[in-house]
């Protein structure tokens, strides 16, 4: 079996394999559109059709939901407690779910030897699009392995292989998959892995960077965003801390501090790709200051340059509005703000900007090579000048 076939038979058995829409005795329209919004319970998280069903509801819980994640995460993580862990990870799906939270569902599940409900959580993070899916049939190739269901464990490894999963000292070395290798045949499943891998560092950057949507230029950074739509932007696995380097200072805690969201894909040449990344710190919710990052790569995914363009760093920090242009100009104001009350003393939260002077500009451009240079950067007199933030 090919992996494109693999992944239809997969598709299909999503879409057929619940019990499907409950019988109505409804014949008229303006009685269906009265069905009010669907709602999940805990028994109801693994029934794929009921679930892209709820996402399509017009109330959402994004921040509770992350809030639930994030508990979850620090108790799989940080404190090594898998039942509460999965407490956590079941409340966030049923306000709101995400691929993130089944593929970590599905993580905490594996380690409780709950191994048919872990596949049944990686499948349902694969209908909601994870990403890197290479990672995520890796994955379920180990669930199959520790439950010794080696056919299957073989299958799943050769086609995560065939994905572009390339980590061939994790294969040889990770003891979820001991029992495949302690198989005979290991190395023949191996081997027809590598056999199908057309170019797997091309595909595992390829995963990276479709997941950045077109940007229309020009394009203006704004620095205070809310928080429902930062969440409405896609969330940047850690699988993918090759192309992110902050993710790798973060420590083992880092799932639980830094946030990182895909933004934008504001240029594309036969010599570059220009990307842009939110960075947030999860647990200050919704006043927690954001970051632009500003990456550029070569075609192949290799880093060019990288700079932090716009927002600000913390909440004490002068903010960054930043425009780019379509001929890759960047124009940068740096913006002081002045709060209501002292936030030394009275702190930032519930403090109001009172005004904003502008305190310095910078012009940054984008080289036909990829590297970001600084063309500017001036102070500005405030007593004389001021500035009008973006909503």
């Amino acid at each position: 079996m090919n992996y494109l076939s693999f992944s239809c038979i997969i598709l299909a058995t999503f879409l057929f394999s619940s019990c499907g829409d409950p019988a109505s005795n409804h014949s008229k329209t303006h009685d269906l559109e009265k069905i009010s919004d669907v709602v999940l319970s805990e028994t109801d998280i693994f029934n794929g059709v009921l679930i892209m069903k709820f996402l399509k509801n017009k109330s959402k819980f994004i921040a509770e939901a992350n809030s639930f994640f994030l508990n979850g995460i620090n108790s799989f993580k940080n404190e090594n407690d898998l039942d509460s862990a999965e407490f956590y990870l079941r409340k966030s799906i049923v306000k709101e779910p995400t691929a993130r939270a089944y593929c970590e569902l599905g993580n905490v599940l594996k380690l409780k030897s709950k191994y048919k409900k872990a596949i049944e959580a990686y499948k349902l993070a694969e209908q909601l699009d994870y990403a890197p899916f290479s990672n995520l049939l890796y994955n379920m190739s180990t669930v199959y392995a520790m439950d010794k269901k080696y056919d299957e464990a073989a299958q799943y490894l050769e086609y995560s292989m065939q994905a572009g999963f390339n980590n061939m000292d994790k294969i040889e070395k990770d003891p979820d998959l001991e029992n495949l290798r302690n198989e005979y045949g290991f190395r023949d499943i191996v081997n027809r892995g590598l056999r199908g891998m057309s170019d797997p560092e091309k595909l595992f950057w390829l995963q990276f960077k479709k997941q950045f949507p077109k940007a229309l230029m020009p394009i203006t950074l704004e620095w205070d965003l809310k928080l429902e739509t930062i969440e409405k932007f896609e969330w940047i696995s850690y699988d993918f801390e090759k192309y992110v380097s902050e993710m790798r200072d973060e420590q083992f805690s880092r799932e639980v501090s830094k946030g990182f969201y895909y933004y934008a894909n504001i240029s594309e040449t036969d010599k570059y790709v220009a990307l842009i990344y939110i960075v947030k710190d999860e647990f200050m919710g919704e006043y927690a200051p954001i970051t632009y990052r500003l990456v550029t790569f070569s075609p192949a995914g290799k880093l060019i340059d990288k700079r932090e363009i716009a927002g600000r760093s913390s909440l004490g920090d002068k903010v960054r509005l930043t425009t780019i242009k379509q001929n890759g100009a960047i124009d940068v104001q740096v913006i002081a703000l002045e709060y209501e009350k002292n936030p030394e003393e009275n702190g930032y939260w519930g403090n109001p900007v009172k005004s904003t002077k502008a305190v310095g500009k910078e012009k940054l451009q984008i080289k036909s090579n990829g590297i970001i240079e600084l063309i500017l950067s001036a102070q500005k007199d405030v007593s004389t000048e001021s500035a009008q933030l973006t909503e």
